[in-house]
């Protein structure tokens, strides 16, 4: 499955509830590469990152492992920028609009010790 496959089927199949606002796409490291996971949250607050971990909405399909052709040998911050344009151009596609995550006040997404990215 492709990112762009995983998104298009949490797309088609959740259905988050009205209060969710605002969606974070978290980055993480384990052994075998790099994993995205998303959460939705019924708060967001621009100035303080910690709304990302009220997780009101989770979808079944959680978790997603980065292709390793794709991503082995970047570093975390060429990761950060591959996945924050994968996910901009994401936005474009008809999945995307047709879709609960055009409500959204916020997506985001960032390594869960680092800093958040707003993609819309």
């Amino acid at each position: 499955m492709t990112l762009y496959e995983w998104l298009t089927e949490i797309c088609s199949t959740e259905k988050p509830d009205d209060s969710i606002i605002a969606y974070n796409f978290g980055l993480f490291e384990t052994d075998e590469g790099f994993t995205v996971y998303l959460v939705g949250s019924n708060e967001y607050n621009e100035a303080d990152p910690d709304w990302a971990c009220t997780e009101t909405f989770v979808p079944k399909q959680k978790y997603f492992p980065l292709s390793s052709s794709e991503y082995e040998n970047l570093d975390w911050q060429q990761v950060l920028e591959k996945f924050t344009a994968q996910l901009t151009r994401f936005t474009q596609t008809d999945s995307f609009i047709n879709s609960f995550f055009v409500d959204a006040v916020a997506i985001t997404t960032g390594f869960d010790d680092g800093d958040l990215v707003k993609i819309c």
